[in-house]
């Protein structure tokens, strides 16, 4: 039996009974362990007596090992009475354990801690600024037709000394003897600078060998390299006109036709990305007009298990290093932030959904999933199958589509400024320091 015998905020303490039958069974299987696992002189592993392995284990050790199985059953219950049904979908941290009783029955409390209630200022005429990208637009353009010129390039074998902008063909022989096996690849002669290959390519022929050293940046080993030059080639691009168009795709009859075409292709490319710059930002704007009514000991705990989560994931000892320089209570102070600023975002997502009558099918999760898996070659039947058995998955793709419906809300009443990249990186500090003290004040 299950039931909530305390309440404070977010958590909830759960008690869950269980009959004396669960305590006997565990102590079957704790003794059944101890008796396999140790060697007592005399007797044959698995029929030593019990009063003897109390004797040699300790009769206090024993029982904590019957509570721990007490408790991994009640933790079962939990997951199915309490995790898996409809109020499960508020808890945001796994049970934590509080006690294990053991008298006529077994008496065992989880500390259940859920999502905090939030309370949202107004989002009315909130402003958010993006980036302009729509005055890129002919730059794009430009671009990606040169880079169809050059896939489309035509290799002319040279037998003059080498240019930037040359293709060649080099074999390469590792005189370390880490690898002595010859092995050819293809360069783009690119601006030769102290230290690369290019330095040693540009002016040699076709047939030339030479000895070229290069150091690794991660571990700052030296391998020294025989290069042999194979074949030199120049690049001829062929030129912008309507027989460039076809080259391309024959369904493009001219020049102008491929421009539209490409045209058609940014202006989607540039359309998505706007749209979510502007939901991350208004969602941004989300996090700072919400307030958190949460406990300390949720936050505390959050943060113990992002850090115990990062361990496991043998992370943490890297970033701690890389982004912090050893500092640990910087570390410990940036999980915070983070920890409190997904509350607050996922609190209020999950309140103006609410509110809103926001929600999303099953088809709609469906239809996402296959387009994310398109490049996979998945079948519809198996991703059906792979988004009932992976309920991480499932609730993932719920939860970004929740969010771009609630931002597409958010948008309708929003002010959407545009300015050039420079402006918005020269205010990024500063806005991110208000982030910081605006979740430490109002959590």
């Amino acid at each position: 039996m299950l039931e909530v015998v305390e309440e404070n905020k977010n958590v909830k303490i759960l008690k869950i009974s269980m009959p004396h039958e669960v305590i006997d069974k565990a102590r079957d299987e704790v003794y059944e362990e101890i008796s396999k696992d140790i060697k007592i002189k005399g007797f044959r592993p698995g029929m030593a007596p019990r009063n003897l392995i109390n004797s040699i284990i300790g009769i206090d050790k024993i029982n904590e090992m019957i509570k721990e199985h007490v408790a991994d059953e009640a933790y079962e219950e939990i997951i199915e009475e309490y995790l898996k049904t409809p109020q499960g979908e508020d808890v945001i941290l796994p049970p934590r354990l509080k006690s294990v009783e053991l008298g006529g029955n077994a008496e065992v409390t989880f500390e259940i801690h859920l999502f905090p209630k939030v309370e949202i200022e107004s989002m009315d005429n909130v402003e958010i600024t993006i980036p302009k990208l729509h005055d890129d637009k002919d730059k794009m353009l430009n671009d990606s037709l040169e880079d169809l010129r050059k896939e489309k390039s035509i290799l002319i074998p040279k037998d003059g000394n080498i240019e930037i902008g040359d293709q060649v063909e080099i074999e390469y022989q590792d005189l370390t003897g880490k690898d002595p096996e010859k092995k050819e690849l293809e360069l783009k002669v690119a601006k030769p600078e102290e230290g690369n290959i290019f330095s040693y390519l540009v002016g040699k022929k076709a047939g030339d060998e030479f000895d070229f050293s290069t150091v690794a940046e991660n571990t700052g080993n030296t391998t020294k390299l025989h290069v042999k030059i194979l074949k030199v080639y120049s690049v001829k691009l062929p030129d912008l006109d309507d027989n460039f168009a076809k080259m391309v795709d024959d369904k493009y009859e001219t020049l102008e036709d491929l421009k539209n075409g490409l045209r058609s292709q940014i202006d989607k490319v540039v359309d998505g990305f706007t749209d979510s710059l502007k939901t991350d930002e208004v969602l941004n704007e989300l996090v700072k007009k919400t307030k958190l009514d949460v406990l300390d000991s949720t936050i505390d705990y959050f943060i113990d298990y992002v850090i115990e989560k990062k361990k496991e994931d043998k992370t943490y000892d890297k970033e701690l290093k890389e982004k912090f320089k050893g500092d640990e209570k910087a570390f410990k102070d940036s999980i915070r932030n983070d920890v409190i600023n997904y509350m607050k975002l996922e609190g209020a997502i999950k309140l103006i959904a609410k509110e809103r009558s926001l929600d999303v099918s099953d088809e709609e999760i469906f239809e996402e999933a296959r387009e994310a898996y398109e490049k996979s070659k998945i079948s519809d039947e198996r991703l059906k199958v792979m988004l009932k058995k992976d309920s991480d998955l499932y609730q993932s793709i719920k939860r970004d589509l929740i969010s771009h419906k609630v931002a597409k809300e958010l948008l309708k009443n929003a002010i959407v400024k545009e300015s050039d990249v420079d402006e918005i990186s020269e205010d990024a500090e500063e806005i991110e320091e208000e982030n910081e003290k605006e979740s430490e004040g109002s959590n």
